[in-house]
């Protein structure tokens, strides 16, 4: 079974400052499962060269496009690994919610109902990717809105996309997938993903950290655009990490 989170266990995301705007500015976005750069989400089955006994590459491609992934980092204190892998830059954000908060973003911006699951992803070496599916289950995460797809072969990436590398866990990642209606092997997925509304996405977000090479001016301006510009009462806070070097 795929490990369930806490309802109100702390969610982090690490992201440039341009995801913050983006957030504030057009809603909290759900990308499908093929944009992610990583070649091997959602396939690490076939790291080593094992064919999958259900889809040829070409239908798990698209599968996988009709997935939509929101990952977050689970444990509470900062991550240096986090914030070099996903930060990117001195102008990135950490930004915190709780399972609770962001099903009620959810719920309030009135997405379509479609499959749902959240839960920890699990992380192995290739070498007993075999054995990864084997009896794993996932608890639905909103009621009892997840009815298969019509078509069979589009349920397999959503057991597949709670598995990764081993040389991923230092991201303590768990996920929330949605699996679109219409998924089919058929045909690629128009849409590049999903959008929560703007203002349900706003009151997500219970903290904001700086990261620790933040300039005053890009503090102050995040500050006055929280503050002043959306009137939010998120609290904006310097990372525990500043002062410290490699």
């Amino acid at each position: 079974m795929i490990d369930p989170i806490d309802h109100y266990a702390v969610l982090t995301r690490y992201v440039p400052f341009i995801k913050l705007i983006s957030m504030l500015e057009e809603g909290f976005f759900i990308p499908k499962a093929n944009l992610f750069s990583d070649k091997w989400e959602g396939s690490l089955h076939l790291f080593d060269g094992i064919e999958d006994p259900f889809l040829t590459k070409e239908e798990l491609t698209t599968a996988k496009d009709w997935v939509y992934v929101s990952c977050w980092y689970t444990d509470e204190p900062e991550n240096h690994a986090m914030w070099n892998s996903y930060g990117n830059s001195d102008n990135a954000v950490a930004i915190q919610t709780t399972q609770h908060d962001f099903k009620a973003a959810y719920h309030g911006s009135k997405i379509e109902p479609m499959s749902s699951y959240f839960g920890k992803v699990q992380y192995h070496m290739p070498a007993n990717a075999k054995e990864l599916y084997d009896n794993k289950g996932i608890q639905p995460w909103l009621g009892n809105n997840n009815n298969d797809s019509k078509d069979p072969k589009t349920i397999y990436p959503r057991f597949y996309l709670f598995h990764k590398h081993h040389a991923f866990s230092f991201e303590k990642e768990a996920r929330f997938l949605l699996v679109d209606n219409d998924a089919t092997v058929a045909k690629s997925n128009h849409r590049l993903g999903i959008h929560l509304s703007a203002k349900h996405s706003r009151r997500m977000i219970k903290k904001i950290i700086l990261h620790p090479n933040c300039s005053d001016w890009l503090e102050n301006t995040i500050r006055k655009l929280i503050e002043d510009t959306y009137k939010l009462d998120i609290p904006i806070c310097k990372s525990s990490l500043v002062g410290y070097t490699n």
